[in-house]
């Protein structure tokens, strides 16, 4: 399998290479097709400006000498063309690519040979001067513009700077990707390390991966974030391992040492004694009750029969079940709430999250404090606020309120007993609703929890 700094290097080069290519190929058929009517049109303004001179300097002098003559031949290897001057007999008085005739003599000697090359198209120029006709001025061209030597070397000096220039792109290529390659892996391996020190456990070497690409920071930051929360759901396990060996083994071995001094008659089997027990085994049934009813909610197997509901009624019902529980602690329930409130909901399951909520709050509200319970709503939602002057929670411990078996305050559940369970079955059944639960607390002062649902439509 290829790493990805070299599949970096290779798609640079390829992509260097097909476009020098392009470029080339492109630049050719330019060449060939726009620069050729290019050369064509330069030519003819080549041409009329040597007929203009030949007009001018019959206009100014009446006739042509021998320096006019030196100019118009250096003029045509100048501009790369064949200039054959005539007088009105058609005696030769110039081929620029021969010299000038003197006088008679040249043009007696030449006026019967053909002057015109074969390899040249030629363009003559009646000239005139006071209305008559003077001369002849002929200009050629080579047949194929684009073949003659100059343009053929112009087009190879092209193609040579286009060698050129393609050997330092795939250098560049080369020098610049393998830069790219290390600035994109690097931080690439860092996360690989990363999550292979998260496979084995380690978490706390999964920190301060940097990089300057938006996409792998932000896979980077993702990673770190995975790692802080298994390394808290670790924690958690951790805790949960002590929770249920406290909750359960403990007990359990105690219910077993009793009941065996029981069988071998070294206690008296009194009511009271049997009571505790029966009380132990409820307390214990209902704990894995709790786990086995949480763990069908987490794992989405969990029905919901829903429709349309009155919460504020649904929440007054459970609410008076309530009254002569707080009653016998000295607790005042205030509740507060609009007649009709409507949301699709599961009547039990939102019963259940009452009745969690309601319990949680009479458990760790003092007697003599005071329980709310308010109801309201706004444009799109159904807002509900659980309000007691309880011991409250410490700010750390708020984000993990709704996580089994945790408890902030590990002797709380010794005088409650709760097995800390109760608030996670009621953020996953809020969860189960579409709904959002949040808490609020200040130690010594109470706590605040804020359910909100949407409104039915």
């Amino acid at each position: 399998m290829i790493s990805l700094s070299k599949r970096i290097m290779k798609n640079s080069i390829a992509i260097s290479l097909i476009t020098v290519i392009v470029i080339i190929i492109m630049s050719n058929i330019a060449i060939k097709y726009y620069f050729t009517d290019y050369v064509v049109e330069q030519s003819k303004l080549d041409d009329e400006e040597i007929i203009n001179y030949v007009d001018n300097s019959l206009q100014n002098n009446g006739t042509i000498d021998n320096e006019e003559l030196a100019y118009l031949k250096q003029q045509a290897h100048f501009k790369n063309v064949e200039v054959i001057l005539m007088d009105k007999d058609r005696e030769i008085l110039l081929i620029s690519s021969m010299g000038m005739g003197m006088g008679k003599g040249m043009g007696h000697n030449n006026m019967h040979k053909n002057p015109y090359k074969e390899d040249f198209d030629y363009d003559e120029h009646t000239i005139m001067y006071e209305d008559e006709v003077v001369g002849y001025l002929s200009i050629g061209h080579y047949k194929n513009v684009i073949n003659d030597k100059v343009n053929n070397d112009f087009m190879y000096a092209i193609n040579i700077l286009y060698v050129i220039s393609f050997f330092i792109a795939m250098l560049l290529a080369i020098f610049l990707s393998r830069i790219l390659a290390r600035r994109l892996t690097r931080p690439i391996i860092k996360i690989n390390d990363s999550t292979h020190n998260i496979s084995k456990g380690n978490y706390e070497c999964v920190k301060n991966i940097k990089a300057d690409t938006k996409e792998i920071y932000e896979l980077a930051i993702s990673i770190e974030e995975l790692a802080r929360q298994l390394s808290e759901q670790e924690q958690l396990r951790k805790r949960l391992s002590n929770d249920i060996s406290h909750e359960l083994r403990s007990p359990l071995a105690v219910l077993r040492s009793q009941i065996e001094a029981l069988i071998d008659g070294v206690l008296e089997p009194t009511e009271e004694r049997l009571a505790r027990l029966n009380d132990e085994i409820v307390r214990m049934t209902k704990l894995i009750n709790d786990l086995n009813e949480l763990v069908t909610i987490e794992s989405e197997h969990l029905q919901l029969k829903i429709m349309k509901i009155n919460l504020a009624e649904e929440l007054s019902t459970s609410i008076d079940g309530f009254i002569p529980l707080m009653e016998s602690k000295g607790i005042q329930l205030i509740h507060e709430s609009e007649s009709e409130i409507y949301i699709n909901g599961d009547k039990d399951r939102l019963k259940q999250i009452f009745v969690n909520l309601l319990t949680n709050a009479y458990k760790y509200t003092n007697e003599g404090g005071i329980i709310k319970v308010i109801l309201t709503k706004n444009e799109d939602e159904a807002i509900i606020r659980f309000i007691d002057t309880g011991i409250g929670i410490k700010k750390g411990d708020l984000s993990y309120v709704f996580q089994r078996f945790y408890r902030g305050d590990e002797s709380r559940s010794r005088k409650t007993g709760g097995a800390g369970i109760g608030l996670s079955i009621v953020k996953e059944l809020v969860k189960a609703h579409d709904g959002i639960i949040t808490v609020d607390s200040e130690i010594g002062k109470g706590s605040i929890f804020t359910i909100k649902f949407k409104l039915s439509q």
